[in-house]
């Protein structure tokens, strides 16, 4: 970020009588990721359900490879490592065992392993080459399907939700020990 950039940040919390990066408070600084993350994927999930099924029109599945992909990895940076000082969700303390939003958040990650963030094996696309041979030349043409699991954001939707609980639950309990340790209750003052 430039300076000119990061003085309006600043100069705008000022202004709202806000102290900046009070050392008090540096634990909640933890949060901050892992809200964010939550927020947007849910965004993105959000945005990719209201587009529904879209015509095989090449431009709309870009777009929906583009909110799908966007919420597979804004969700799965909570529970990959992460910066120094940045808190990772350890998916055993968030879900039930045997929870279908466990199981939505294992196929998530495994979505994000193999197919967003690297290039595996996926039955989430299928490449194929296709040839034509003809008298004096062979024409040579890519074909590409994209299977994004539609079906499946509902469940998807059990797994963030799930995630964003476990989050406030756990900044809640940030809040009452800071609260609790300096004397006068610490709340939030959403955005």
């Amino acid at each position: 970020m430039n300076e000119v950039d990061l003085q309006l940040h600043k100069s705008s919390m000022e202004k709202g009588g806000y102290g900046l990066n009070d050392d008090r408070f540096e634990r909640l600084k933890q949060w901050h990721g892992v809200l964010f993350q939550i927020a947007s994927a849910s965004h993105y999930l959000s945005q990719l359900k209201d587009r529904g099924s879209t015509p095989d029109i090449l431009k709309d599945t870009y777009a929906d490879l583009s909110l799908f992909s966007s919420f597979i990895l804004q969700y799965s940076k909570s529970y990959t490592s992460s910066g120094k000082g940045q808190v990772v969700l350890d998916a055993k303390k968030v879900f039930a065992a045997g929870s279908n939003a466990l199981t939505a958040h294992e196929r998530i990650l495994k979505i994000r392993h193999k197919y967003v963030a690297h290039n595996d094996n996926s039955n989430l696309i299928l490449a194929n080459l296709g040839v034509k041979e003809m008298n004096d030349r062979f024409v040579i043409k890519h074909f590409l399907t994209l299977a994004i699991p539609l079906g499946e954001l509902d469940d998807f939707k059990l797994a963030l939700d799930a995630t964003y609980a476990y989050a406030v639950i756990s900044l809640n309990k940030q809040l009452d020990k800071l609260g609790e340790k300096l004397g006068k209750i610490v709340l939030l003052n959403e955005v």
